[in-house]
């Protein structure tokens, strides 16, 4: 009897040894936090396939702080509902590019959860948690096995219900306590837009851009084209996994790494991209399907009129400006357009959301001007080229130009490839500039747009916008190629 106590007692001993062995073994992890809430968790359903999701490389902080392999539900915030989040396959994507490390997350979302809830002393009842103080002792527990490369963040719906004039000075103070406890000012912070499936999510992703222009080490995380599991609030699998892949691209864009493993994989992304088509960009059947209005989240009700594959604007200015669901950053849009009497309108680009001297913000970019060369007394007799049809409003003059008179087509052209935009009318190009550029810079320094605290013209990506001038204009044939 006595032997196999002896027996057992050394066994236990050496499972204890093994059990303790595998966590000090993750030494020098390169260590990410999942933040927000729950389509950060995952509430996507785990499928055969999703099951069995995993990479060798990859491994999570359990709820009882241990080091296991990352498999779907990395979270454990509501056990009943949690699913496939983007964590994962951020995970992963980043274990590929980075083919020598050893990736760790560290899951700290919780469902439901307002910006609020995510400061020292919070309590959350649904869950019966403290999101912002719980997180912070998994990160310190965290930090003994590796370095914080970054933050991971997917929070808003909570604090979407109307427009939150306080949401990115929130997020901004989060993100400054995270990188004091860090002691990393210069910690990665990437935020993901809100579905757009969300009627009420414009309220955040419209802010969004503003946090780029406050915080350095920032980076926005498109939506676009990700679809709900049919309940209009939480992404699907493919589409929450999509979006992690998406948090690695912007990650990495941060951390300024060309990493090998990625390299390859974006390669092949942009190969396929480049052989891509034009797309249409306006549907007459389902206008809200790309567009919306720059008032809201649906397409105006009034003001716009859908005629046999045409848009019209109506005069009177009842519909308002329309920008598109999606940003674009290098693009070629083309259309066909035709004036009213007199008319004037423009096609924005590159609009984002702007702070000018008051702290106020609003959404403008560069204009590619539409007018009646004709008869606008603003124009006519080549008074003012650099407002005339074909310029950058106010800043660069067409030449050359041919142009329709009122009441018949023309055709344009933007394209624009990283800094560099051309403006083309009916098959000629007319103006080319750089966005940033000295000249480009002394330009806007000249007009009202100097007033604008953030760099006018100068996003990375944007909306593309209709303006609404009270005149009549009509649109066809709106397409859009996207170009690397």
């Amino acid at each position: 009897m006595k032997k196999f106590f002896y027996i057992l007692c050394i066994c236990l001993i050496s499972l204890s040894k093994h059990t303790f062995g595998q966590q000090d073994d993750q030494k020098d992890l390169d260590i990410y936090i999942l933040m927000g809430q729950s389509n950060m968790a995952g509430r996507g359903d785990i499928t055969a396939t999703y099951k069995e999701q995993q990479h060798n490389r990859v491994v999570m902080l359990n709820k009882d702080n241990k080091w296991v392999k990352a498999m779907h539900p990395l979270h454990f915030d509501k056990p009943k509902v949690v699913g496939v989040g983007p964590g994962l396959s951020f995970g992963i994507a980043m274990a590929e590019a980075y083919p020598n490390k050893k990736i760790a997350l560290v899951p700290c979302a919780v469902g439901g959860t307002a910006i609020s809830k995510w400061v020292p002393g919070a309590y959350d009842m649904g869950t019966q948690t403290h999101p912002y103080d719980d997180a912070v002792k998994r990160i310190r527990y965290a930090m003994h096995y590796g370095t914080i490369k970054g933050v991971i963040w997917h929070q808003g719906e909570g604090d979407s219900g109307s427009k939150s004039s306080q949401y990115i000075d929130n997020l901004t103070a989060l993100i400054a306590r995270i990188r004091k406890e860090i002691d990393n000012p210069q910690l990665p912070f990437i935020v993901g837009e809100l579905g757009t499936f969300r009627s009420t999510s414009h309220n955040i992703n419209d802010v969004l851009p503003q946090l780029v222009s406050k915080v350095s080490y920032t980076n926005i995380v498109s939506a676009e084209g990700l679809v709900d599991k049919g309940d209009k609030t939480h992404f699907d699998s493919p589409s929450a996994t999509e979006l992690g892949r998406r948090f690695a691209v912007a990650m990495l864009q941060i951390q300024g790494e060309t990493p090998i493993g990625l390299k390859r994989k974006e390669q092949s992304r942009l190969k396929k991209n480049n052989k891509k088509e034009s797309e249409l960009l306006f549907d007459a059947h389902n206008p809200n399907k790309n567009w919306r209005s720059i008032k809201g989240n649906s397409f105006p009700t009034q003001g716009w009129k859908l005629e046999e594959e045409v848009l019209t604007l109506l005069p009177g200015g009842k519909g308002g400006d329309i920008i598109t669901r999606e940003k674009f950053s290098n693009f070629e849009l083309a259309l066909d357009y035709k004036l009213s009497d007199s008319a004037n309108t423009g096609i924005k680009y590159f609009v984002s959301a702007l702070e000018d001297s008051k702290g106020k913000w609003q959404l403008n970019g560069p204009e590619f001007q539409l007018i009646d060369d004709f008869k606008h007394e603003s124009v006519k007799n080549n008074k003012s080229p650099e407002t005339s049809t074909a310029s950058l409003y106010l800043l660069y003059a067409p030449k050359g130009k041919k142009l329709s008179k009122p009441g018949e087509w023309n055709q344009i052209k933007i394209v624009a490839k990283g800094d560099k935009v051309e403006h083309w009318i009916n098959g000629k190009r007319v103006l080319s500039y750089q966005r940033g550029s000295n000249e480009f810079r002394k330009l806007v320094s000249k007009t009202k747009f100097s007033d604008y605290q953030t760099p006018y013209g100068e996003a990375k990506e944007g909306y593309i916008l209709i303006q609404d001038h009270k005149d009549q204009a009509s649109f066809r044939n709106i397409r859009i190629t996207r170009i690397k």
